[in-house]
């Protein structure tokens, strides 16, 4: 399936697409030490999910706004996940991962369920074929603060 992926990154540590950060800290949809790499399905909702993770006083000042193609096999979460689980959630993505079924499972955002988060499984076959369409420096405006 054809998609257009955002993504929010610094600068100083690339655009994370090894899903290395998986390995160290434990997310809505893994558990801490599975490669894994989120996305958004518009750039807004990138921009939310990362406010909302953000201390304010200690703001990157290198974020970069991605926009990626992907043309991979898709996985739909299950309209029975609870996203407030965060157990259940972590439950649904490790599955996710180790299936090896699809490249990406396309989930509810945590803070707009109306809009779609992109998990990718980095060690999927097909992860290496995303490509890079444009970035920019991104920063948040203040009045978000």
């Amino acid at each position: 399936m054809n998609l257009t992926l955002w993504r929010l990154y610094r600068r100083a540590h690339g655009n994370g697409l090894d899903g290395i950060g998986g390995l160290y800290a434990e997310g809505r949809w893994h558990r801490r030490g599975s490669p894994i790499v989120y996305f958004g399905s518009n750039a807004a909702i990138v921009v939310l999910e990362r406010l909302a993770h953000l201390d304010p006083e200690v703001l990157p000042d290198d974020l970069i706004l991605g926009q990626f193609a992907a043309n991979v096999s898709v996985e739909r979460s299950a309209a029975t996940v609870d996203i407030q689980d965060l157990a259940q959630a972590q439950a649904t993505g490790e599955a996710f991962l180790k299936s090896g079924a699809a490249c990406v499972l396309i989930v509810p955002s945590i803070i707009v369920p109306e809009e779609t988060s992109v998990v990718l499984n980095p060690l999927h076959h097909q992860a290496k074929s995303l490509e890079l369409v444009a970035e920019r420096e991104f920063r948040f405006d203040s009045r978000l603060l």
